[in-house]
């Protein structure tokens, strides 16, 4: 978790804008703050309008690892609370938002949060605005908070050749609650495409004269195409933390990576009796 600053606005016409703290590369970061918004205040998705990254709304900084949606949800919990006291509208449960706008007697009711992680210091937030990352933390001094994978690889070796395939992964996740499903479930899908390649098929070594790597381009450095990729299951416990964050949700970045190539690598042990401790895994270690 790193320092953020939400911001909601209620408008009349029953519309929510969203200014957050956190950027959008991809990882779903859009959809999970979309969706807690909408699932809080009993409104549909589209009448909420998220802004990222966007340094005319909230501060900005660096948004990296496995931090996004804690931070991010963290501080959208925070200004929805922040919101509902402002409209004088119950803690909980489904408010007529419209109605509730305008009987304030304003096109837009508006409501600001500040949050930073366990541990944190005052000095993050000084930070945050000045566009820096915190400079520590956070720290948990009582607990500790991770998620956890368990990853189950399938895989076939070819006795003639020693080729190497993965027909089906299954991944158990705990990663707190899951603000968002499909786009987690997408990155999960994601790591084990990533730990096939490091498993069977990425590798790269120094140039004894020069000191550069060897292969500098996709057309050398193989990754896996969809034709290396078989099934990958994906299951969530989906338990909130709430010692952690109101929310209740964790990180789910490079956890669910570093697993698939020692499990990958556990299979073709259990197929050949080969413990092979090097990767990626070659033909040439199984001939």
């Amino acid at each position: 978790m790193a320092p953020a600053v939400a911001r909601l606005t209620a408008h009349a016409s029953g519309h929510v804008t969203v200014d957050v703290t956190g950027h959008e590369m991809g990882q779903g970061l859009s959809t999970a703050v979309t969706r807690a918004v909408a699932a809080d205040l009993g409104v549909p998705a589209d009448r909420v309008r998220t802004v990222l990254g966007d340094t005319r709304g909230v501060p900005q900084h660096l948004t990296a690892g496995s931090w996004g949606t804690a931070t991010a949800l963290t501080a959208v919990h925070a200004a929805l609370r922040a919101l509902r006291a402002r409209l004088g509208v119950p803690d909980s449960g489904p408010p007529d938002l419209a109605a509730a706008v305008a009987a304030t007697g304003r096109p837009a009711v508006e409501a600001e949060a500040f949050t930073r992680g366990p541990g944190q210091s005052a000095e993050a937030g000084d930070r945050l605005r000045a566009g820096a990352s915190a400079p520590a933390g956070p720290g948990y001094p009582e607990f500790s908070a991770f998620s956890f994978v368990a990853h189950f690889a399938e895989v076939r070796v070819t006795a003639a050749t020693g080729r190497v395939r993965v027909p089906r992964v299954v991944s158990v996740v705990d990663c707190g609650r899951v603000a968002s499903p499909v786009t987690a479930a997408g990155q999960v899908r994601g790591g084990v495409v990533w730990g096939v390649g490091a498993a069977l098929r990425e590798g790269n070594e120094p140039d004894p004269v020069f000191g550069g790597f060897v292969r500098t381009d996709l057309a050398e450095y193989v990754v896996p195409v969809n034709a290396d990729i078989g099934r990958v299951d994906v299951e969530f416990v989906d338990e909130p933390d709430f010692r952690l964050n109101a929310p209740g949700v964790k990180g789910l970045g490079e956890v669910a990576f570093v697993g698939v190539a020692a499990a990958v690598g556990n299979a073709v042990h259990h197929a050949t009796g080969r413990r092979l401790r090097r990767l990626p895994i070659r033909r040439e270690d199984l001939l």
